[in-house]
């Protein structure tokens, strides 16, 4: 791997270059006019410029809500919208292995709480989450799909209108796309080129957007377009089943422990080559005197996996945006808005595990052990290991269309109507083969010593020695397609010359939202039926196919290199290893001329007719002005929820009433309260009654429960804010949601014999599954997990801050914006929610007509997130800096020439997650942990 630049190591310079380069732009801007002298109107643009919008729609507010825009060049205020809406209290980011934000969180509830709209209108987007299929299934939205240049602001509600379409338990987030008519009459080009310098991939890529609009008083048309390239990669480690097993001597010859318990880790007394090499005197095949330590080997407390992980590919992506509007009279204004979004995303994720299952087939001898006081391995030798080396190689596609038109009829002077329609669809696609082979036989030393355990081997390029092994799986085959489409139609009355204020609103809203799963696997010919039952396995035909005789000949051929742990701070572990060769395996296997058959269907649709009425009111209380909004909103929803095993109907009625209100207690300070109920279905995926295996082996099975209810919320919420100048203001909020109908995962332990009751079909188990079953039995226990319904309310409260101060008192143009997010959970043990953290974020500013800087921390503290295995598992802290600069160039200065620079992650903080209250060391406890490294962008942009 080519060596990083230098700068890499003195980022604290770049925040110095950054004070610097302010300092001398405050200097050249300190010019006071004289006396008498004319005074320009000052029209505030850039960072500043999106908080004063930002500002002035919060202080216009009725209820809980923030909203930020995109700046004069077109640009939000970071990478992209997850990241954007950051800054605003209470919202948190859900981020991808990369380290990109691509979810939100809204006041401690998960992404599939927060209701994501499209213009108003319903949408979704068909995806996997991240890259470990975090956060997939559900009615989250990924909004890393979305270039943020596309849209003109992001309007973030905490508190329900009777109006919202219904969905968002925690929140409800309205995302906005541009319109000719939002960047001023007459012709408009706006251009921007950005270089990515990716610091885990020492690489380089392109990113280019190009908009045009045209308007005027009759009709407008603006197109938009943005194309990025982006390589990433990541290493990292992971671990499943922190002290799921423990240890015994196996059984030579055989795949049994010599005690019979059929349970853990097999170990061995054989000594090997290079046991025998590091102990003079003993000769590979001894058996080695354990008795004085075997009672430790013993008690070891191991993950059931401990691995490596290193993720490289490159992520392509073209998103357009079409807008047409047309205003035949002062009365009416019609709009078509089309946009579309495709993303390629090519990947390997390469694993090279220490640990593995049972570690059946190569059984290492254990030496030096030590353990602490739970008998987790703090450190230990282990001779004769052969690391199980998987690879998977992903190709994704990711598309998402939406048209939306629209039409304003102003019909009277006070009465007006809006109708829309919606059509949203989007479309995922995933194959992920995976190869497994074993590494040459070597030493393992493991140190459990940190955040990320120190673990070396002896060699790891003795590709020549590399093998595969029979009793596991050369290859498996998995493709996954999810289609996910909606369907709007909404009509908004209102009455009142400014109802907003004084007047009332009334509508019908229906939409229908489908979503659909398959998983399909490859089916080969009769030809290579070795056992003549009827069927082919994989084994079968990598047998018949002269692959497997191939692969124990020339292996080396299938091989190549991977460079692990340069971006991981202060690793010096495993260095590289071998893994499988992705094209030459492909051509092997002949992969691309496989044929499939669907293996499972999953469908969900459900149809929602929804009627509101809403009322606003604008009054003086104490000579005081006094504004509400009070409504109600009445919905029936039908859901149909099918798989291969069945099909189940569902349907409810819900009436969602809501109240704000908010008081100018002076002409400055404004109170605020809200009360309202508010709901989200229940996660599709939790829904389908059958049963499907987690995995490969027969370790988790998942089964769904039909008969869940939806999530409903009672809201309530108080606070304010005192608004010192046109753009600072300091506000406090305190909030409560009683929450019935929350579930969580329930795992319960059984026997595999008795899966039977939760509709698994013990005779339709695969190869894999059966060579499982035969290790274990008749002592194979299987985690049935699904999620129920709590039997209490589970209740959230806590305070948000929001405080934007600029600092023109000491030097115009600098300031800065902070918020803070404390929430408790005050439920009854059991239906505690998991993801309940407190989070701030800093923004330090400056800004002149022709230069910007800011300098952004975002933290976020620990929290527990799921439970594995039996196990909490919890996320740590984590806190991260952020950069953004631009400069307008001296000249074409008509045309707003500007170099942009953005550094994201500075300090190369890891995405970790730790097992909660275990082991003596929090440190050394983790359950998985990535290192995304620093992302730079150096841009420019300009408008015609």
């Amino acid at each position: 791997m080519p060596n990083k630049p230098q700068f890499k190591h003195s980022k604290l310079g770049l925040l110095s270059l950054l004070i610097a380069s302010s300092t001398a732009a405050m200097a050249q801007n300190t010019d006071v006019p004289e006396n008498g002298a004319a005074i320009e109107e000052v029209v505030i643009t850039g960072y500043r410029g999106s908080l004063l919008n930002s500002t002035m729609a919060k202080r216009d507010s009725v209820g809980f809500s923030d909203e930020v825009f995109s700046d004069d060049i077109g640009k939000m205020p970071s990478q992209n919208l997850a990241e954007s809406l950051s800054r605003i209290p209470g919202v948190n980011i859900n981020r991808e292995v990369t380290g990109e934000g691509q979810q939100i969180s809204v006041r401690g509830l998960g992404p599939s709480f927060t209701k994501v709209v499209l213009n108003g209108n319903s949408m979704s987007v068909a995806s996997m989450g991240d890259m470990n299929q975090n956060g997939s299934d559900g009615r989250q939205v990924s909004l890393d799909i979305f270039p943020p240049e596309l849209f003109k602001s992001l309007t973030v509600n905490k508190t329900a209108t009777a109006k919202q379409i219904e969905g968002g338990v925690s929140g409800y987030v309205n995302m906005k796309t541009l319109r000719p008519s939002d960047l001023g009459e007459g012709h408009t080009l706006n251009v921007g080129v950005d270089g990515i310098y990716k610091e885990a991939t020492s690489s380089t890529s392109p990113k280019g957007s190009l908009t045009y609009s045209f308007s005027n008083e009759t009709y407008g048309v603006l197109a938009s377009v943005v194309a990025q390239s982006n390589d990433h990669g990541v290493d990292g480690y992971e671990v499943i089943g922190n002290v799921l097993q423990g240890a015994c001597l196996g059984e030579p010859g055989s795949n049994a422990c010599a005690d019979g318990s059929g349970d853990g880790l097999r170990y061995s007394n054989i000594a090997s080559a290079d046991y025998a090499a590091a102990h003079p005197g003993v000769n590979a095949g001894d058996v080695i005197d354990i008795s004085g330590q075997q009672s430790t080997f013993d008690a070891m407390q191991l993950p059931y996996i401990g691995r490596m992980v290193s993720t490289n590919g490159k992520k392509d992506s073209v998103s357009a945006l079409v807008s047409l509007e047309y205003t035949p009279n002062d009365d009416i204004t019609a709009a078509l808005d089309f946009l579309s979004a495709d993303t390629a995303n090519e990947y390997t994720r390469d694993e090279i595990s220490h640990f593995y299952r049972r570690n059946y087939v190569y059984q290492p001898i254990p030496s030096d052990i030590q353990l602490d006081s739970k008998n987790q391995v703090v450190s230990g030798t282990f001779y004769g290991t052969s690391p199980w080396i998987g690879s998977q190689d992903y190709d994704e596609e990711t598309t998402f269309t939406s048209i939306m038109p629209s039409v304003d009829w102003q019909i009277s002077d006070s009465f007006s109507m809006a109708a829309s329609a919606s059509f949203t669809d989007s479309e995922f696609s995933r194959y992920n083969p995976y190869g497994l082979m074993f590494g040459a036989s070597t030493t393992l030393e493991y140190a459990n010593d940190g955040i990320v355990p120190s673990v070396n081997y002896g060699s790891t390029s003795d590709y020549a020695n590399y093998t595969t092994h029979d009793g596991e799986d050369r290859i498996r085959a998995s493709h996954t397609e999810r289609e996910t489409s909606t369907k709007g139609f909404h009509v908004d009355f209102e009455y009142g010359e400014d109802p907003d204020r004084n007047g009332f609103k009334f509508g019908i809203h229906h939409d229908e939202i489908e979503s659909t799963r398959q998983t399909f696997l490859p089916v080969f010919g009769m030809e290579y039926d070795g056992n003549a039952d009827g069927s082919v396995t994989m084994a079968e035909y990598l047998e018949g196919s002269g692959a497997t005789a191939e692969l124990s000949n020339n292996i080396e051929s299938y091989i190549r290199t991977v460079n692990f742990g340069s971006n991981i701070d202060g690793w010096n572990g495993v260095q590289s290893f071998g893994a499988t060769d992705w094209s030459a395996m492909k051509d092997l296997i002949g992969f691309d001329q496989w044929q499939e058959e669907q293996q499972n269907l999953t469908d969900i649709t459900e149809e929602v007719t929804a009627l509101y009425l809403e009322f606003n009111t604008e009054t003086e209380v104490a000579g005081r002005i006094l504004r509400t909004n009070s409504g109600v909103r009445a919905l029936k929803t039908d859901q149909y929820v099918e798989d291969q095993t069945g099909a189940t109907n569902e349907s409810y009625d819900r009436i969602l009433p809501s109240f704000s209100a908010v008081y100018d207690l002076t002409d400055d300070v404004k109170l605020r309260t809200s009360a309202s109920r508010s709901l989200t279905r229940a996660n599709p995926s939790d829904m389908f009654p059958g049963a499907q295996w987690d995995g490969s082996g027969i370790d988790v099975v998942r089964v769904g429960n039909p008969g869940l209810a939806p999530f409903e919320s009672t809201n309530f919420d108080i606070g304010g804010e005192w608004y010192f100048s046109e753009l600072g203001y300091v506000g406090l909020t305190y909030y409560n949601k009683d929450i019935t109908g929350f579930t969580y995962q329930d795992t319960i332990l059984e026997n595999l014999d008795n899966l039977g009751q939760y509709g698994v079909d013990l005779n339709e188990l695969t190869p894999t599954q059966l060579e499982a079953e035969a290790i274990c039995s008749p002592n194979c226990t299987v985690q049935v997990i699904t999620r129920v319904n709590t039997r209490e309310a589970s209740t959230l409260k806590g305070f948000e801050l929001i405080w934007v101060q600029p600092l023109d008192f000491l030097i115009e143009g600098l300031g800065f914006n902070a918020s803070a997010n404390k929430i408790e959970d005050d439920s009854p043990e059991g239906a505690e929610i998991t993801g309940v953290a407190d989070s701030y974020n800093v923004t330090g500013y400056y800004e002149n007509d022709a230069f910007q800087a800011r300098v952004t921390l975002y933290h976020q503290e620990g929290a527990v997130a799921f439970n594995s295995w039996g196990q909490d598992v919890e996320t740590r802290d984590r806190s991260q800096v952020d950069v953004s600069a631009s400069y307008r160039l001296p000249v074409m200065q008509d045309n707003d020439v500007t170099l942009t620079f953005d550094a994201y992650n500075l300090n190369n903080e890891p995405l970790s997650t730790r097992f909660a209250g275990d082991g003596v060391l929090e440190d050394s406890q983790s359950y998985n942990v990535y290192y995304p490294g620093t992302t730079y962008t150096l841009g420019v942009r300009a408008s015609f």
